[in-house]
């Protein structure tokens, strides 16, 4: 404090008398006690002021309120008077040297004071109100300033002034701030290099992650309140502020530790085996019984229970009304086994069984150990009015304890198709010590007892949990009579047999100690039902995997850096940049991204991020803070965030500490010092349509234009209308599949079109568009009538399937073997669909000396039989084919699963050299990866059978780049298209390359199959994987390609899609490939996706500012008036079975002069100059497979 000199605001009687300054210690509002914030700076006249005659300790006078109205400023004094007469702060002042300016000082009244926190935490709600605004306004302007804190006024220099609160602008996104996260090392558990049970070798950062789960887990000190942020005084001294209700507080307040949090460590870094470890570093530990004011729980077992004489025992017996049971036999002292029986179970990881199991089970122990399961009462809780006691109107219902087991298992919840990753994943990491339980959609769970003893580790499917979730009577286990079954032969240990009750689950019965959910995002859901069955259980521990927490939190960045630096190497070709329409409207789409100097603005798709944390954290892992006030969360950190005019001060620093408190992971850079992955390279691969793909899909768009040149753009029959947001998506995504192929039964309305053109051109020349709607309108009509006019077009729209180019068949045979009109005499073409052509060469490998007139009859037998399946079941023929396609897919799986059984066999047991063991096994089941080649097929009519490209430019790729590289490489393409898919299923069968699909249309047990088996096989080449079901999860690392038919609108389904081959266990580099087609939506998401980065949100595509425009502006593509000339990218023989690497290609790296759409423009953005990894792989030995039942 200042010395004992009189205040310029003193009257001469002050200074005569000297000052008098006020020095009381017992008065807990004396400045000493409370925190000096700093100054504020007021002009005044001094004129208008007046000596009080009294002085604080600081020996200046206390702040003049009501007589200083008639200033401008006068609201400052009126916030003070009103602060300081309702203890929120005290004010000195003092006028400078000048006589105009006054010094205010601030004192802020810390809510922990000694004496009177009560009194300040208990405020009444108009008082806190109006004191949050007064200091929401007065707060910002308090300065820290040596020279003004003495009321030293000194020249203004430019020198930014400290202000109490910090005013910094911190415009972090939500993604930013979670990248800013610390990386988490635990200061008490100490995780070694082995872990007893785990098979594998974690990295250092994995047992760190471990570690700090464990101390989570078992620490029961209190950790500082996340919601206050350490602020400094005038004279350095930190004390802590909470921005929320901006008070302020000496010390830190403390909160519950939460048991339990978010591990979210990056995508492909091994979550999973991460919490293996942490279930195998504690798999002994045991549940304790879930705290309760109310009563006391002890721990029993059912033998303790029912024989040993202590009062706890005793006391429960008596409140569950068996103290009189004729199966209690308490007249014995227990013996010296009964006592261990009891203390082993329920000391848990204290007393080491498992080394001792074999011993145990010799001795006709473990059974009973087993049997003697520990357990704790939960009485029920009386209402209101059983507490008055039984009543004369009210029938007396029996209740009964409710009876917990208790466990050291451990729950995981998983997506259904993770269930087999799950599998795999505990054979390759864990020893088979570790029991665990896979309860699957109909697997029968097993009674509570036998889940809380037999098993460590019980995993079951969402869509099972939530199955359970209705089973939910849980007041009908205080009415189930307590158990009365008789001992083991020989023992006081009960064999209890009761019956459960059907209507309430056995995961409501057991006191788990540990719930994990895999991919747990979804619990940020406020309606979902996994958040509502959560609760009904009694979970001790509760953790969330997941590598994206929200929405706009992805995890995607392992592996980033060395990708960036290579594409920032090789830079970007100009020739591919976007037209310049594309641009137009860029500048209208970037209110998320602030300015700089400009605070950001956080709007509705943070609030709805920042709920769904609030939700996980609230609801699901029910930190106890937020927990007890469901409310906390929204006020004290959403709220300031989202505030109007920008996040408050500190709200972006409490946001982080809250995250902190919670969320396990590590930086990114950390993670990359032990793991680097391969390089990944992402091109994006530009090309034309095929002419008759670009007559169908300037078909479609013509049906655009026409619809909002004849609507005006407005009302609800123009197709961008908000009510019709589902058309239009549909619009888009038939677009989307008319990019890759797409036919259409109704030729997409081009002869409707074609014969109401007069009517839409009088109705636009009535309605005075303007010219350039009437020229678009124009162009529209012609486009259609072009493809109504074309009779090959017409005939390709009758079958969904792609048709490829065929030369060299004999004509009479291809008229029988192709479809439709496709025979017409006038084609300009030969074309026949994929699977036409599979069957007609496996008829002639089969008859290779068959006849043309006999293969023109078995082509229109096959053509009668179709028919006939597609009129019996009422469905096109594509249907049929898919159908045949999964059923052969099934069948090929079951052999390979059957082949991997034969070789391990094999390999054990025969005598057999390595390299020849699987042409050996399939040989003795019969299987052959290729077909035996016969030297009659060069007498076939068909010799000379040539299938070239399809009239799909990307399917065209996707064959020229699997017959290059499957030699050594398997390939992932994704497609949010399942017709897509099968397109490319029914192409790979033709060229005779393996492949499995994983779509919405295989079912879940085969889809685990099929993964297992891509991972397992060499002789699966390429997965076929709906994008929306390979997302997340999935562990695809014997693939190094990866393809994507279109591009992916969100960049973190996209990311996420990569990572399940671009992750912790690649050797190779990773090859990414997107198809774009030139001049299209396509080619304008790639653009809008590169200006959106970094923006933090990406809204729906049809929203989009950019998309939208150039959705609402149809474009329509060139069509060649040369439909003969074309060339051939791919060319290989119909009868001769195809050969990886085996083929000549023509090349299709063509400029766009000399493209023609019969042979489509590729053109390829280089963005990585390293060779392809080309060494021959070296021979290893067949891995161990765990089969599925």
């Amino acid at each position: 404090m200042d010395g004992a000199r009189s205040s310029l605001l003193c009257c001469q009687t002050c200074v005569g008398n000297g000052v008098s300054n006020e020095h009381d210690k017992s008065n807990p509002f004396a400045l000493d006690n409370l925190l000096s914030a700093g100054t504020i700076s007021v002009d005044v006249q001094e004129s208008h002021l007046h000596c009080a005659h009294r002085h604080s300790s600081d020996t200046w006078q206390p702040v003049p309120s009501r007589q200083l109205s008639v200033y401008a400023e006068d609201d400052v004094f009126c916030k003070i008077s009103f602060l300081t007469e309702h203890q929120f702060l005290r004010a000195t002042c003092r006028l400078g040297a000048s006589q105009r300016v006054l010094y205010i000082r601030i004192y802020l009244v810390p809510t922990d004071l000694p004496t009177v926190q009560e009194s300040l935490r208990h405020r009444s709600e108009a008082v806190l109100k109006e004191g949050h605004r007064h200091l929401q306004a007065l707060l910002p302007s308090i300065v820290q300033d040596r020279h003004s804190w003495n009321a030293d006024e000194l020249p203004s220099i430019n020198q930014p002034q400290n202000h109490f609160l910090p005013r910094d602008i911190d415009n972090r996104t939500m993604a930013e701030i979670y990248s800013d996260l610390p990386s988490l090392v635990s200061s008490t558990i100490a995780v070694g290099e082995e872990i007893r049970g785990l098979r594998s070798t974690l990295y250092e950062y994995q047992r760190q992650s471990v570690a700090v789960m464990i101390e989570k887990e078992l620490s029961n000190q209190p950790v500082q309140d996340p919601l206050y942020i350490p602020i400094s005084n005038m004279h350095g001294k930190r004390f802590y502020f909470q921005p929320s209700t901006l008070t302020a507080a000496h010390e830190c307040p403390t909160v519950a530790r939460c048991k339990g949090g978010i591990l979210c460590e990056e995508l492909g870094t091994g979550k999973t085996v991460m919490i293996l470890g942490l279930i195998l570093a504690t798999v002994d530990q045991l549940s304790q019984p879930e705290e309760s004011i109310l009563d006391y729980r002890p721990i029993m077992s059912p033998l303790a229970y029912r024989t040993f004489p202590a009062d706890e025992y005793l006391n429960a017996r008596r409140r569950a009304g068996m103290h009189q049971s004729s199966t209690l036999d308490v007249t014995c002292v227990p013996s010296l086994v009964e006592i261990l029986l009891h203390r082993i179970r329920t000391w848990g990881d204290k007393v080491d069984t498992r080394s001792h199991e074999e011993q145990l089970e010799a001795s006709n122990l473990w059974q009973l150990l087993q049997a003697n399961t520990p357990f704790y009462h939960h009485y029920p809780v009386k209402s209101p009015m059983r507490a008055l006691g039984p009543s004369r109107t009210r029938d007396r219902v029996s209740e009964y304890p409710r009876l917990m087991h208790l466990t050291t298992a451990t729950l995981v919840v998983v997506p259904v198709n993770l269930i087999g990753q799950w599998d795999r994943e505990i054979l390759k990491h864990c020893h088979s010590t570790l029991r665990y339980l896979i309860i699957r959609q109909i697997t029968q769970i097993p009674s509570a007892k036998v889940l809380a003893s037999d098993y460590d580790l019980i995993i079951m499917t969402d869509s099972r949990f939530r199955r359970e979730s209705v089973k939910n009577k849980v007041v009908h286990l205080h009415k189930l009579n307590p158990c009365t079954c008789a001992p083991f032969p020989g023992s006081r240990v009960p064999n209890c047999r009761c019956p459960s009750d059907p209507a309430v689950s056995p995961l409501l019965q057991i006191r788990w100690k540990r719930l994990v959910i895999d991919e747990g995002h979804t619990s940020g859901n406020t309606a979902a039902t996994l958040n509502y069955f959560v609760r009904e259980l009694s979970i001790e521990r509760k953790w969330i995997v997941t590598g994206t927490p929200t929405s706009n939190i992805l995890g995607l960045s392992l592996g980033r850096k060395q990708d960036d630096d290579i594409q920032n190497d090789t830079g970007f070709d100009s020739t591919y940049s976007p037209i310049p329409a594309m641009m137009d409207c860029s500048a209208s789409d970037t209110s998320s991204i602030s300015d700089v100097g400009t605070e950001k603005v956080w709007g509705m798709y943070d609030y709805v991020n920042l709920r769904k944390l609030g939700t996980m954290i609230s609801d699901f892992l029910s930190v106890p803070q937020f927990h007890s006030d469901l409310k906390l969360f929204g006020s004290h950190v959403s709220a300031p965030l989202c505030d109007r005019r920008g996040p408050r001060i500190g709200a972006v620093k409490v946001l982080s500490q809250v995250m902190e408190m919670v969320m396990i992971r590590h930086r990114i850079e950390d993670v990359e010092q032990e793991v680097v992955l391969p390089p990944m390279q992402h091109t994006p691969i530009y090309m034309d349509l095929d002419a008759y793909a670009a007559k169908s899909y300037n078909a479609m768009q013509a049906s655009i234009a026409i619809n909002a040149i004849d609507s005006q753009r407005e009302g609800q029959d123009y197709m961008f209308h908000p009510r019709n947001a589902k058309n239009l998506q549909n619009a888009m995504d038939n677009l989307s599949q008319g990019m890759f192929w797409s036919a259409s039964d109704i030729l997409f309305n081009v002869d409707q079109i074609r014969h109401e053109a007069p009517k839409f051109l009088a109705r636009a020349t009535a309605a005075k568009v303007p010219n350039h709607d009437m020229a678009l309108l124009e162009e529209a009509l012609s486009h259609a009538e072009a493809a109504a006019k074309d009779p090959l077009w017409r005939a390709m729209q009758q079958h969904e399937d792609v048709p490829f180019r065929v030369t060299g068949m004999n004509a009479a045979v291809f008229e029988a073997w192709t479809r439709g009109r496709l025979k017409d005499r006038s084609r300009v073409h030969d074309l026949m669909h994929a699977n036409r052509l599979s069957d007609l060469r496996a008829l002639v490998r089969s008859r290779p000396l068959m006849n043309p007139d006999r293969l023109v009859e078995e082509g229109r037998a096959l053509d009668i039989n179709e028919r006939a399946r597609c009129e019996k079941k009422s469905t096109q023929v594509h249907d049929v084919t898919n159908a045949a396609q999964m059923k052969k897919m099934v069948s090929e799986v079951k052999d390979e699963l059957e082949v991997m059984k034969e070789k391990e066999k094999v390999y054990q047991a025969e005598d057999v050299p390595e390299i020849d063991i699987d042409d050996y096994v399939r040989r003795k089941l019969g299987h052959h990866a290729a077909p035996s080649p016969s030297n009659l097929l060069s007498s076939s009519p068909l010799s000379g059978t040539c299938v070239g490209p399809s009239l799909s430019t990307k399917l065209n790729f996707i064959l020229s780049e699997v017959l290059e590289h499957s030699e050594k490489e398997k390939f992932l393409i994704f497609s949010n298209s399942p017709l897509t898919l099968a397109h490319i299923a029914e192409a790979l069968s033709l060229i005779e390359i393996k492949y499995l699909r994983y779509t919405t249309d295989v079912s879940p047990p085969l889809r685990e199959q099929c993964v297992m088996t891509f991972e397992s096989s060499d002789t699966f080449r390429v997965f076929l994987m709906e994008l929306k079901l390979g997302a997340r999860g999935l562990n695809l690392i014997s693939a190094s390609r990866v393809i994507f038919c279109e591009p992916v609108w969100h960049p973190d389904v996209e990311a996420q899609a990569i990572k399940r081959a671009h992750r912790i266990g690649q050797t190779k580099p990773i090859t990414v490939k997107t198809l774009v087609i030139r001049h299209t939506a396509e080619e304008a998401m790639v653009s809008r996706r590169h200006l959106l980065k970094g923006s933090g949100k990406v809204p729906r595509m049809t929203t989009e500012v950019g998309m939208r425009h150039f959705m609402e502006n149809p474009r329509f593509l060139a069509v060649t008036t040369e439909p003969e000339r074309f060339f051939s990218s791919i060319q290989i023989s119909l009868l001769t079975h195809v050969e990886p690497r085996a083929q000549t290609f023509t090349s299709t790296h063509t400029s766009e002069d000399s493209a023609t759409s019969s042979a489509p423009n590729l053109n390829v953005i280089n963005t990585w100059n390293q060779p392809d990894d080309i060494a021959d792989r070296a021979l290893k030995r067949p891995r161990t497979v765990r089969f599925a039942d």
